[in-house]
């Protein structure tokens, strides 16, 4: 579903709240954290992988703190401040592991939480947290939408809304992206023509 009555009551309710008077919304969906799932899965998967090598050092180490399990260096048991070291040192690598662990999570409680809107006037991302984060991109500052679609309609808009320049001085498109929106050849449909582009816009995804 596509409008604005189709959104759970606390995410219509932000949506609303962001609106200007007399701004109409032409389209209302929240994205489909699904549409990205191989890309969690690999992610998890990583994850796992990563842990699963951190936590050996982690435990080996801790193990040598408590005296559980000397560590060894040159044959030799390492001292303690070797083996504070090492224990310290494997500290970061756990906090980066279960970052890959909940980055899936967190993703899909993010998708959950968000609703993209087109109005008659511009573009919004609107999500709620412990606060509201409200986006919008008036019209004339798109320049360009790339669209990506299943045969049921849900897809991906690839958005630009300017340019800017990189360290080295060379042009970089600025672009955001709507994954997973159900109707997204509608949606990109409604973006051309509130932007009243005299030619087609869309260009080949890459």
């Amino acid at each position: 579903m596509w409008n604005l009555e189709q959104l759970p009551a606390v995410l219509r309710q932000a949506a609303t709240a962001s609106l200007q008077p007399g701004e109409r919304v032409l389209y209302a969906a929240r994205p489909d954290w699904r549409a990205g799932v191989g890309g969690l899965t690999l992610l998890f998967a990583f994850g796992l992988f990563w842990m699963s090598i951190s936590l050996v050092f982690f435990v080996s180490t801790g193990a040598a703190l408590l005296g559980i399990r000397p560590m060894m260096s040159n044959g030799q048991p390492a001292g303690l401040g070797l083996t504070l070291f090492a224990f310290l040192f494997s500290l970061p690598f756990v906090a980066i592991g279960l970052g890959f662990l909940s980055a899936p999570f967190l993703g899909i409680r993010k998708a959950r939480a968000t609703a993209h809107l087109i109005t008659n006037v511009r573009l919004i991302n609107v999500s709620i947290g412990r606060d509201v984060s409200v986006e919008s991109f008036p019209f004339n500052k798109i320049n360009f939408v790339k669209r990506r679609s299943r045969s049921d309609s849900t897809g991906t808009l690839q958005i630009g809304y300017g340019v800017e320049r990189d360290s080295d001085g060379d042009p970089r498109p600025l672009i955001f992206d709507w994954a997973g929106i159900p109707a997204a050849d509608r949606a990109e449909a409604i973006i051309r023509s509130q932007a009243n582009w005299s030619a087609p816009r869309s260009e080949p995804w890459i």
